[in-house]
C-alpha cells in the first residue's frame, strides 16, 4: 500500500525541481520576455497617434480662427476672451472648463479645441498672440496678423 501511495504522488517530493518544472518555468519566462517589446511598441504607437490627433486639432483650430479673423473687425481681448465683430454680431473665443469655445452674441457653445489646461490671448502691436497649454503639459502658440481691419 505504501508503494502505491509513492507512485501516485510522484511529483510531490522534497528533492528539488524536476526537468518538467524547469521547462514550464522557462516557457513562462520566455513568453513574458517576448511580449514586453510588443507591449512597448503598442504603447508607443497609441501615444504617437494621440499626439498626432492633438496636433491636427490644433492646426484645424488655427486655420478656422485665421479664416474667421480675416473677415472680422474690432479685435479685442478682455477678461481672457478674444472678442471680434463678424457680420454684425459679436463673436468671442474663451476657455470653458477644458475646452476653447466659440460663442456668438454670448450664446452657443461651439467647441473649437479640447483638452486645454490654460489658454491666453494677447494683442500687441496689432498682432494677436495665442498661447495654449494642453492637459498633457505640451504647449502651442501662434500669432495672427490683421487683414485690413481695425483692431483695438
Amino acid at each position: 500500500m505504501y508503494q502505491l501511495l509513492i507512485k501516485r504522488f510522484v511529483y510531490q517530493n522534497d528533492r528539488g525541481y524536476t526537468l518538467a518544472e524547469a521547462l514550464i518555468a522557462l516557457t513562462v519566462f520566455m513568453t513574458c520576455a517576448a511580449s514586453f517589446p510588443l507591449m512597448y511598441d503598442a504603447t508607443y504607437r497609441i501615444l504617437d497617434a494621440s499626439k498626432s490627433e492633438k496636433n491636427t486639432e490644433w492646426e484645424i483650430f488655427i486655420i478656422q480662427l485665421r479664416n474667421e479673423l480675416q473677415k472680422s473687425s474690432n479685435w479685442n481681448v478682455m477678461d481672457g476672451k478674444l472678442n471680434y465683430e463678424l457680420e454684425g454680431s459679436t463673436t468671442s473665443i474663451s476657455q470653458y472648463e477644458d475646452k476653447l469655445r466659440r460663442q456668438i452674441n454670448g450664446q452657443g457653445h461651439e467647441v473649437m479645441l479640447q483638452n486645454v489646461k490654460k489658454a491666453a490671448f494677447a494683442l500687441k502691436g496689432g498682432k494677436l498672440y495665442i498661447h495654449v497649454t494642453f492637459q498633457d503639459g505640451e504647449e502651442e502658440g501662434t500669432s495672427l496678423y490683421p487683414f485690413n481691419q481695425t483692431s483695438s
